[in-house]
């Protein structure tokens, strides 16, 4: 990055107006405050940066890229700093670009059933608005009260109801994005069908910052479920889980969504959200559903259901919420968890995906390794099992520092993407490679892969500016 001069400051303080651009040791933010502009969920890395940016609009976002690419100035887009890959991270003095202003609605389309949005509106309030208009945004996960939908883009996220939904690939239309180079374009607004060449929104969804900023959606809506039901269920063993799963193939309900957890992240959900325990005995194992209901028959082929896995001995217990308390409560034992491990604890995070068919033996292998590897090391086992994702969490111990405890999970974790590989398994299902995963990246795309990704950014990004060292 080229050194920031007085006349540079002075240039950038008025670029796209009073208020808008910051300076490290301003009197406007407090110096943590400053920095946390420059960091996401990791414990890994510290912030080091001294411009910070909040542009209103697209046309601003693009004049800060212009300015930047002439001056040689990286840039790290920041949205809500929900992830846990290092991708929002700024440590080598890079220009912040905070999209936090740009939160508005822009365009809502009742006939198709689209709505257009700045990309840094956060999830929740992007639910609210389809809500308003009698719509429904189906991409949610733990992180909706603060992540960014064009964080979620920029991530390819998916959530709890991928298994019915899909990811959020599948809803967005169009998008509007500023280069590396600081040109607008806009890839293909608000059309269902297109077949007019590449579709070049889709490199930007899940490219993590690298290409350019993502400043705006247009989203797909859908209709709102009429209504739905939770079952939670304990389960003896993680065979019994995928049992579980292929049974839900028989039910003609709609399958929302398909969560589990382990007894030991329900623990740490009771400890910090205070929820009292599910069933009168502990399991080793938990299984949250959803399912849509349409009529009263609906919830008879849900008892069915529940008693068919009883009498096969998938669970050993099991309740269907009676009402929208206790729905909530379900899913606060699972949504919990991230929340509860983070706040109290160092954790390594892995966030992986693997065929179904292969999870199974992948987790013996994974166990023998773990405690190989990681001996009196308490590991938090959950995710989306329907579609295939493990967030396998290793909580640091008290009596280790933070830079011992991370030295050993990276010794480890080549260990693990090697059992992934053998697997066809990915070392990221959600959360990007970032700056903690990218010297994996090669366990799960080849060298000619990355070598065209290379290519790629260079056509968008030629002078590397847009957040650089992450990804590869």
């Amino acid at each position: 990055m080229s050194t920031i001069t007085l006349e540079k400051k002075s240039e950038l303080k008025t670029l796209i107006g009073p208020g808008k651009v910051f300076f490290k040791n301003d009197p406007d933010f407090d110096e943590a405050t400053f920095l946390s502009y420059g960091l996401d969920r990791t414990k890994v890395y510290n912030a080091d940066f001294e411009i910070l940016a909040f542009p209103s609009n697209t046309e601003e976002v693009a004049k800060i890229v212009k300015y930047a690419y002439t001056n040689d100035i990286s840039i790290v887009p920041s949205g809500g700093r929900t992830g846990y890959a290092g991708g929002a991270v700024a440590k080598n003095k890079e220009l912040v670009l905070s999209l936090s202003k740009m939160d508005k609605v822009l365009d809502f389309d009742p006939f198709f059933g689209s709505i257009k949005v700045q990309a840094g509106m956060i999830t929740k309030n992007l639910h609210k608005e389809a809500e308003e208009r009698g719509f429904y945004f189906p991409v949610d996960f733990a992180s909706t009260g603060s992540s960014h939908i064009g964080g979620n883009i920029a991530t390819n996220a998916g959530g709890v109801r991928v298994v019915h939904y899909g990811l959020i690939r599948q809803w967005v239309l169009g998008l509007t994005v500023v280069t590396g180079t600081g040109e607008i374009l806009e890839f293909n607004g608000e059309l269902l069908k297109n077949n007019t060449g590449y579709d070049l929104k889709q490199l930007f969804i899940g490219s993590e910052g690298t290409l350019g900023v993502i400043t705006e959606a247009s989203l797909k809506l859908t209709v709102k479920p009429l209504d739905n039901r939770v079952l939670l269920v304990a389960v003896p063993d993680f065979s019994s889980i995928l049992s579980l799963f292929k049974e839900t193939h028989q039910v003609k309900v709609p399958l929302l969504a398909f969560e589990f957890f382990t007894e030991y992240c329900l623990g740490k959900v009771k400890a910090h959200l205070g929820v009292p325990d599910p069933f009168s005995a502990p399991s080793p194992y938990y299984v949250l559903m959803e399912f849509e209901i349409a009529d009263e028959a609906d919830d008879e082929k849900l008892f069915g259901f529940l008693e068919t896995i009883t009498e096969k001995g998938l669970i050993s217990d099991g309740s269907l919420a009676q009402n929208s308390r206790q729905s909530e409560t379900f899913w606060k034992y699972r949504e919990g968890i991230s929340e509860s491990i983070s706040i109290d604890y160092t954790v390594h995070k892995n966030d992986i995906s693997l065929p179904l068919r292969n999870m199974e033996p992948f987790l013996a292998e994974m166990e023998t390794l773990l405690n190989g590897k990681y001996p009196g090391f308490e590991i938090a086992l959950f995710g989306h099992v329907g579609d295939g994702n493990l967030h396998l969490n290793i909580v640091k111990p008290k009596d280790l520092s933070n830079e011992e405890f991370f030295k050993k999970c990276k010794s480890v974790d080549p260990d693990m993407f090697r059992l992934l590989q053998k697997y066809n398994g990915s070392i990221s299902a959600e959360h990007g490679i970032g700056l903690l995963k990218k010297e994996f990246l090669h366990f799960s795309r080849s060298q000619s892969e990355i070598a065209l990704m290379k290519e790629i950014k260079r056509s968008m990004d030629p002078k590397n500016i847009m957040n650089p060292g992450k990804v590869f």
